[in-house]
């Protein structure tokens, strides 16, 4: 385990204080925000003006029972987040300059989070379950969305308090009790699904609790406060202590934001309000597991923009990525070198939090703002970890033993390969799969998720084509697909060059299969030994970027984004090739718009060999 269970919650219990102020620079302080970079004020005042000029997002009731009707949920989230992303803005230029003007726009957008039905998004709420089409206000749902409202509410109310009171009198109030009836009571009178038991969490967990922290500090008096904190200490506490010790995340690098970057938020508030015992404790004591978890987003890249991508992780870093939350949770470790590599990741980006997803909202932004006028930033990358990252020349080989995940680079190929099991969060069946990137850029992808649906987390899930086993580059014994579930395994070794994979218990039939996955400076080697080889129903899966072309006795996938392209040759076998187009935004903005399986079948014999060298 990453943490001791309890280990987080005794250091709670013996250094916590919530009465203390949390480092929050509110609109009063105006030596903190009249001497923040002159780049930064400009661009939030800039954007609030251009909003400013637009119509308010609307979400609609027809947007939110669509989800019902049709399974689509993007209608209702993209005018709910655009609307929030907005709040967030003129929140922020409201403190910057708090004009009439700039404080009224902020005072809107918050009005309208108290008018708006619901904080819960249509995917989760339970309004549809009993019968309704509309939300229904008597029986909040605590969700990710009622997270999100919530603490948008509270950062705002914490950081323009006083101004809100002048300028909008009765309007905290009404956030506050908004607050309360919606989120923190509901949160203590039910027992969560998304809070799990002993045995099993997701990332649900630390992204709702990082978020009702702050709720209950701005709108909460004892004992309401104190039950809320102490119930979202024991869940992080839980969720940390679920986590394996070589801090891998089976949900992949762009959920680590929300799981394991949550943790670190909520570690940093609690830090804030127990004098550094956190911190102390992440770097000499109970907590210094949390390191690990720390460097996964390094550890999975493959390439500039590029990260392993399994389960419902995309494979492309966005331009939202918040690297700061990397950076802070790389401070309160004292690691260096992850540091760095967050510093260098966010390069020019002036802040998160200004795209119109969730990936930071206003308590992340304002945590970046304080780092940017402290310097804690440029202060965290020491000079020595700056010039030698962990991340040189060629990159160090991973094997993450508790998700059966191996990355490995030589001679411009990254080779990444799976085992693990075929129940772990957000799981695709991927079992004995690989991936390959070429100088960087993957050629050999992992399709990763496509826009969520009323499908994808329904009995339907394995009827998406790009969560099914034969579309990702991996075997199908006798024909057969991969079915879900966490009886079906694949053991992972590691060995000279790469990784041993038995594939036995990955199908019914459990016959033996094993795959022998190398990269060296010569190139890639992916060995297939089975009996079942010799069944005419037997398909080797490689799945490709683009459309793959003929080349002699070889075929070559294109290279792409500036890469070199990939020759493959292979023991002989017929080949099938099945070319997809691609109208899924998300699959598209990774893949481009095609993307191919090739289907080989071996001509016989009980081992077969599939070779790759970049071209």
């Amino acid at each position: 385990m990453l943490i001791r269970r309890g280990a987080l919650r005794a250091i709670w219990s013996e250094h916590g204080d919530p009465e203390r102020r949390l480092p929050v620079p509110t609109a009063s302080d105006r030596a903190f925000w009249d001497g923040l970079d002159p780049r930064v004020k400009e661009t939030i005042l800039v954007e609030a003006d251009r909003l400013r000029e637009t119509a308010w997002p609307q979400p609609l009731l027809s947007d939110w029972a669509a989800y019902a009707r049709t399974g689509d949920r993007s209608a209702y989230e993209s005018a709910l987040f655009l609307r929030n992303r907005r709040t967030r803005v003129a929140v922020l230029a409201a403190a910057l300059d708090p004009t009439e003007e700039r404080l009224r726009e902020a005072a809107d957008g918050l009005w309208l989070k108290v008018e708006q039905s619901t904080w819960c998004w249509p995917a989760h709420d339970d309004a549809f379950a009993r019968g309704l089409r509309v939300p229904d206000p008597e029986h909040p749902f605590v969700d990710l969305g009622a997270g999100e409202d919530v603490a948008l509410v509270a950062w705002a109310a914490l950081l323009l308090g006083q101004q809100l009171d002048e300028h909008a009198p009765g309007l905290r109030d009404r956030l506050g009790a908004e607050a309360r009836k919606r989120v923190l009571e509901p949160f203590l009178v039910r027992e969560w699904h998304w809070e799990g038991t002993e045995d099993h969490v997701h990332n649900w967990a630390p992204w709702i609790h990082s978020n009702l922290l702050p709720a209950a500090l701005a709108f909460a008096e004892p004992p309401l406060r104190d039950r809320v904190v102490e119930r979202c200490v024991d869940g992080l506490d839980r969720y940390l202590a679920q986590l394996p010790a070589d801090g891998a995340i089976d949900e992949g690098f762009a959920y680590w934001w929300q799981g394991g970057g949550r943790s670190f938020d909520a570690l940093s508030l609690l830090d804030a309000l127990s004098g550094g015992s956190v911190a102390t404790a992440a770097r000499e004591g109970e907590l210094s597991g949390l390191a690990e978890l720390a460097r996964f987003p390094q550890r999975v890249q493959i390439g500039p923009g590029w990260f392993a991508s399994f389960a419902d992780a995309e494979a492309r870093a966005d331009a939202g990525t918040p690297w700061h939350v990397l950076l802070r949770a790389a401070m309160l470790c004292g690691i260096a070198d992850v540091a760095a590599f967050a510093q260098a990741e966010r390069g020019e980006q002036p802040l998160c939090g200004l795209d119109d997803g969730v990936h930071a909202g206003l308590g992340r932004m304002l945590a970046e703002l304080t780092d940017l006028r402290s310097g804690a930033l440029t202060a965290a990358v020491t000079p020595d970890a700056a010039q030698h990252p962990a991340s040189g020349p060629v990159r160090p080989d991973v094997f993450l033993a508790s998700i059966g995940l191996g990355i490995r680079e030589r001679g411009g190929l990254t080779v990444v390969a799976k085992g693990g099991h075929n129940g772990e969060n957000h799981n695709h069946n991927d079992l004995g799969s690989i991936a390959v990137a070429v100088d960087g850029v993957p050629l050999l992808p992992d399709l990763g998720r496509a826009e969520y649906r009323a499908e994808t987390f329904s009995e339907r899930r394995y009827e998406l084509w790009n969560m099914r086993s034969d579309w990702h580059s991996a075997p199908m014994p006798r024909g057969e697909v991969q079915l879900p579930g966490a009886q079906w395994r694949a053991a992972m070794d590691s060995v000279d060059g790469g990784w041993t994979l038995d594939l036995s218990a990955a199908h019914p039939a459990g016959e033996r299969w094993i795959r022998t996955v190398r990269v060296t400076d010569a190139g890639l080697s992916v060995r297939d030994e089975s009996d079942a080889l010799g069944d005419p129903a037997t398909r080797i899966v490689v799945v490709c970027t683009g459309v793959p072309e003929r080349d002699g006795d070889g075929i070559v996938v294109p290279g792409r984004d500036g890469s070199r392209g990939l020759r493959l040759t292979f023991d002989p076998a017929e080949v099938d090739v099945e070319t997809v187009e691609i109208d899924d935004r998300h699959l598209r903005r990774s893949w481009g718009e095609r993307v191919t399986r090739m289907l080989f079948r071996p001509a016989s014999g009980a081992g077969w060999e599939l070779r790759g060298e970049a071209r």
